[in-house]
């Protein structure tokens, strides 16, 4: 369970804001049906709005509330996934065949004799 100063926490930074997101989303769906019921066109499209508004906010409380901050979660994910990937990468260099592909092999010996010729880093200087 979490300490009562969390619940306290979670209270004044999620629940408080929650709530009044919500009233001013209910507020303003009935101020836009009432105008829309006067013959206003376009406010059916806000009194459709401000619902869909609200329900995002519910889904973005909902993530706050099961995983603290939404970029947590976020490269909580990712870290899973790097590791996953690297493990899969050690498992395929430890299964990897013996024998290499020919161009590779060519390619390699190119770029060594190259370094050896000119090596990384400019040209030498100049006495």
């Amino acid at each position: 369970m979490s300490d009562p100063k969390q619940k306290r926490k979670d209270f004044w930074q999620l629940h408080v804001p929650l709530g009044i997101v919500l009233a001013f989303c209910a507020y303003a769906t009935v101020i836009e049906f009432a105008r829309a019921q006067e013959g206003v066109t376009r406010a059916w499209v806000y009194t459709f709005q401000w619902p869909i508004i609200g329900i995002f906010a519910v889904v973005i409380w909902n993530r706050y509330r099961k995983h603290g901050s939404l970029t947590k979660s976020i490269s909580k994910y990712f870290r899973e996934r790097a590791k996953k990937f690297e493990a899969m990468e050690e498992e395929s260099v430890a299964l990897e065949p013996i024998v290499k592909d020919p161009d590779e092999l060519a390619w390699k010996e190119y770029v060594t004799k190259m370094q050896q010729e000119n090596p990384p880093g400019g040209p030498p200087e100049r006495a």
